[in-house]
């Protein structure tokens, strides 16, 4: 009970130090282990929730603008953020002037706009399962970039790890029917976005060691933005046209839900890259996958061989592998234990440093011209 008491304390309280010499590395292994499992488990039950919810919309309620389903995440998530900081519940620790916000986070707004309309729009063409399942590569691709920004170190444990994913991915692709071209060319965009996407957002938030509800605050208007611009040429003229939103009034709820279940699933998302990075993100995602596919056959109906139940397994024992490899990794720069002493500055960003400069928050300093 002493050590469950002072795992509790070292996760949520700022005044004890982490870094202490006298912290055991057992104890930064328990909290790093709990923080990544509770940010993983939180964003792998909300993100699958709100694919299905996402395809009831567009196909059973019958409101194809995948665009419009999109941005009301990112609307409610900064209409909260926003919220919390004016109110002072939430306090901005960090500062950006506009430029540095052009500069980092817009970018970040344009590549999760394009990935967020083109995964709905897959919905539109493509099954469930087989989306989830075209998805093999993604981790494989944020890896690569990774390395190549210098976000990343490719030792020989994490390529196995990720090629063994993508190869139980790619098993499970084999004996699938349903195929269309177009959709495998949405599938390409919103999964090139959303690696370049990824990228962008560990080296955002990672440096400058954002909030949560913080990142949300900054990103979020800019996500909204080129979605709202999105709309404006590919679904107002239709919607308008043909009257859809009362659509909307008359069933409301799912329209709520995906609002909620998209603050949610954003605030998780940057959870999970700040505590275990952009990859883990990734080959977290794969496991999410496979569980979407297992509910997909089990309550929607839809058919799965036994090479694909192979294919999946691989997948998972790939992830799993991977993220061992990434949290001994960490685990040593943590404690100091790696090939140098661990600086404070890693230690910090991995465990989020209860002693590092904090800005009044004040909303005048929002932007700095």
């Amino acid at each position: 009970m002493p050590a469950f008491t002072t795992v509790l304390r070292a996760m949520f309280d700022p005044s004890m130090d982490l870094h202490d010499s006298k912290t055991s590395r057992e104890l930064v292994r328990t909290i790093y282990g709990l923080k990544a499992t509770l940010f993983l488990l939180f964003w792998g039950i909300t993100s699958g929730l709100i694919i299905i919810v996402n395809d009831k919309i567009l196909n059973e309620v019958k409101f194809p603008y995948p665009i419009i389903v999109s941005a009301t995440g990112p609307l409610l998530s900064w209409f909260i953020a926003a919220l919390l900081v004016i109110t002072g519940s939430v306090k901005l620790e960090r500062v950006l002037t506009l430029r540095e916000w052009l500069l980092t986070v817009f970018p970040i707004g344009f590549f999760t706009a394009v990935t967020f309309a083109a995964g709905n729009q897959l919905y539109l063409y493509l099954s469930v399962s087989f989306i989830q399942m075209m998805k093999s590569l993604s981790p494989c691709v944020v890896f690569c970039m990774l390395v190549v920004c210098g976000l990343d170190t490719a030792t020989k444990e994490k390529v196995i790890a990720v090629g063994t994913m993508t190869l139980g991915m790619a098993v499970a692709c084999v004996t699938e029917e349903t195929f269309t071209m177009f959709g495998l060319l949405l599938m390409i965009v919103g999964e090139a976005s959303e690696s370049i996407r990824m990228v962008l957002f560990q080296h955002f938030m990672g440096p400058r060691r954002f909030g949560l509800l913080e990142g949300l605050f900054y990103t979020c208007p800019a996500n909204f933005f080129f979605l709202a611009v999105g709309v404006a040429i590919f679904e107002q003229r239709e919607i308008t046209l043909n009257g859809d939103l009362a659509i909307v009034w008359a069933n409301p709820w799912p329209f709520v839900w995906v609002s909620i279940l998209g603050f949610l699933v954003m605030t998780s998302t940057l959870g999970v890259i700040k505590q275990c990075g952009s990859l883990t993100f990734k080959a977290a995602g794969q496991v999410r996958n496979v569980a979407i596919i297992m509910f997909s056959v089990i309550f929607l109906g839809e058919k799965t061989t036994l090479v694909q139940l192979l294919g999946y397994t691989v997948n998972v024992l790939g992830f799993i592998y991977y993220q061992s490899t990434k949290m001994n990794e960490d685990i040593e720069k943590i404690t100091g234990e790696g090939e140098g002493n661990g600086s404070d500055d890693e230690r910090g960003k991995l465990l989020d440093d209860a002693d590092s400069p904090r800005s009044n928050g004040s909303t005048e300093r929002m932007f700095k011209l």
